[in-house]
């Protein structure tokens, strides 16, 4: 008996591949992790690195904002704190793009079309953004909040007495905030890459928004003032309002233009043309008293092969992105008049 032959093993495809390869086991997203912190613990080095050879001037900035106000530190070692958490901050501030891609990078397979190009525009937009984020609050919201914290509550007998290390994790705190608060529209868009998000859902919630923005006001800068307020209400309310149109452009550069909808419409539209052709030929072929001729066969030879040439052609590009109804109409067209020119053949 002859054996039969096995058949060629089908090479699985690329995008099954791909698929299986994101699907990584638990330990090695620990590496992955462990490895991307790595990155992020050496790029803050290097940058607290710097801050350390320029560490005069960077003391003549921190302290700036307070005004010619007197600091302590109540342990030997107290200075060299402030010196080693200044450093630290500065090597944060520094090391920011290189943190926000290393974050985008770990988060990608969670993401939608993710490429290397998006990872590196938003790092590089966020590290800015931050920049401008931190300035904001070095020059325009610090100065205001330590004016009202260190004079309002002053008398003859009560007068502040503050360490610099105490100092220090208020600045750090206030300027990280600021950073934070100029960041939301890559937390929307990021968001928007793992869930799609609708403009018109985001505007329900900008009165919640405005509700929060006044309770982070009030922790940051709280002066009885309203335009101090407002100095940190308006900008938050401005991030989240250029979140939107970040969000509504990019989904928008996502839809099918009109012409590929009208496209598919019409590749819909030549197939269901080419079935109701086959249809005379499939109710003369069940007919038992029907009988092939030379006549018929030659009057029957166009419309069979205008139908095989439809049914066996390739789908055309702008079909096969398009992602709506036309595109499913078309398939089922397709396999119909496939199906039945096999059953003709």
């Amino acid at each position: 008996m002859k054996k039969r032959a096995k058949r060629p093993a089908t090479p699985r495809p690329a995008k099954a591949e791909s698929r299986d390869r994101e699907k990584l086991p638990l330990i090695e997203h620990l590496q992955e992790l462990k490895r991307r912190l790595f990155y992020v613990a050496a790029c803050v080095a290097v940058g607290a690195a710097v801050a350390y050879g320029l560490e005069r001037k960077l003391i003549d900035v921190l302290l700036r904002p307070s005004h010619g106000q007197q600091f302590i530190y109540t342990s030997p070692i107290g200075g060299m704190n402030f010196l080693f958490s200044a450093c630290l901050d500065i090597g944060l501030v520094l090391a920011t793009p290189v943190i926000i891609y290393q974050s985008l990078a770990f988060l990608s397979p969670l993401m939608r079309d993710t490429t290397r190009k998006f990872l590196l525009i938003s790092s590089a937009a966020a590290g800015l953004v931050a920049l401008a984020g931190v300035a904001f609050g070095y020059f325009i919201g610090l100065p205001s909040a330590l004016h009202f914290l260190l004079h309002q509550f002053t008398t003859i007998q009560v007068r502040p007495l503050i360490t610099i290390q105490a100092y220090m994790q208020f600045v750090s705190l206030y300027l990280f905030g600021s950073a934070l608060m100029f960041q939301l529209p890559l937390i929307l868009l990021i968001i928007n890459r793992i869930k799609p998000l609708k403009p018109g859902g985001l505007f329900k919630y900008e009165r919640h928004l405005i509700v929060g923005a006044l309770i982070v006001a009030f922790i940051m800068n709280p002066t009885p003032n309203i335009v101090d307020q407002m100095l940190v209400v308006v900008p938050i309310i401005v991030m989240y309002q250029a979140g939107i149109a970040l969000i509504w452009f990019v989904n928008r550069s996502k839809r099918p233009s009109r012409l590929e909808i009208l496209r598919a419409e019409d590749a819909a539209r030549q197939a269901e043309r080419a079935g109701r052709q086959l249809q005379p030929l499939l109710d003369l072929a069940p007919n038992p008293t029907f009988v092939e001729t030379p006549q018929t066969a030659k009057a029957a030879a166009p419309m069979v092969a205008t139908v095989t040439t439809v049914a066996t052609a390739r789908p055309r590009p702008y079909a096969t992105q398009f992602t709506g109804s036309s595109r499913r109409q078309s398939r089922r067209a397709r396999r119909t008049c496939s199906s039945r020119a096999m059953r003709i053949a």
